[in-house]
């Protein structure tokens, strides 16, 4: 299967948790008078761990100030409610002793990350997206569906990251193109795909995972497949996906930006062989 070479920067695989995520309670510090579960106790139990939680609740308050506005903050909230989540779940699967060591590397990564006023921050990430977006025409299937957790970083499992990958549907009229990924064996794999969107119901078109750089080679040697089967990793396609998710896939590259463009303007799409 061709792919493309993956650093170890970002890692996506699917946490469900849009519905359950609310945004009324922002994931502050932990309140160690309140500690109930393993993580939260040895957390509290740690001078160095509950120092960086601590630091960590803080750069994420000051982050949700700076929000220009509620779609935003929202975003934010759902952000680190899923980093708690999958860093819950990834303590709560190791069986070996605790990490304190790396624990503490992974609150002190996150802290800087929601320190991050610059164009590669979040905020400045979900505004970017918007301005992406408004290129066209929207619609119910347009959204990421992105999900996180944190992975090994090596076969013996000595350190990991929390690493994000899933899907970026952008919708124009009728047509719905998705660039999604999925990380195996050490790379990245990317999948492009087409539907069509009609009675309220995407239907599959088209779909390609060749990494070539060219993108399935814009139809012309025949790589695209019609008529795709739900076992090609074609993307999951269904409404109310969040329009904005600064942990996404993004920024786009050149060739991912273009290849939107002409997957979603073009009178046909993928080009006629």
């Amino acid at each position: 299967m061709p792919r493309r070479t993956f650093k170890m920067l970002n890692r996506l695989t699917v946490l469900c948790l849009a519905a359950f995520l609310g945004t009324s309670m922002p994931a502050l510090a932990i309140d160690c008078t309140k500690a109930n579960d393993h993580v939260d106790k040895a957390i509290c139990g740690n001078a160095g761990l509950k120092a960086a939680d601590a630091a960590m609740g803080s750069a994420y308050t000051a982050l949700l100030k700076t929000a220009p506005d509620a779609e935003i903050r929202a975003m934010l909230v759902s952000s680190q409610r899923r980093w708690v989540a999958a860093r819950n779940e990834w303590l709560s699967s190791d069986d070996t002793s605790f990490p304190i060591a790396q624990l503490r590397k992974a609150m002190v990564d996150r802290t800087a990350l929601l320190t991050d006023r610059s164009d590669k921050g979040f905020v400045a990430h979900a505004e970017a997206q918007r301005r992406f977006l408004a290129k066209f025409t929207g619609g119910a299937f347009s959204g990421f569906d992105t999900s996180c957790e944190f992975i090994p970083n090596d076969s013996g499992q000595t350190s990991f990251s929390y690493q994000c990958n899933g899907a970026i549907h952008v919708q124009n009229k009728e047509r719905l193109c998705s660039l999604s990924t999925e990380f195996a064996s050490w790379s990245l794999y990317m999948y492009h795909a087409v539907s069509t969107v009609a009675a309220d119901q995407a239907k599959p078109v088209a779909f390609c995972g060749d990494q070539s750089g060219d993108i399935c080679g814009e139809g012309k040697k025949g790589e695209w497949e019609s008529a795709p089967k739900p076992d090609q990793h074609f993307p999951v396609l269904k409404a109310g996906f969040p329009k904005l998710d600064a942990e996404a896939n993004w920024p786009l590259d050149e060739a991912d930006e273009t290849w939107f463009g002409q997957c979603l303007t073009s009178p046909i799409y993928p080009p006629v062989h």
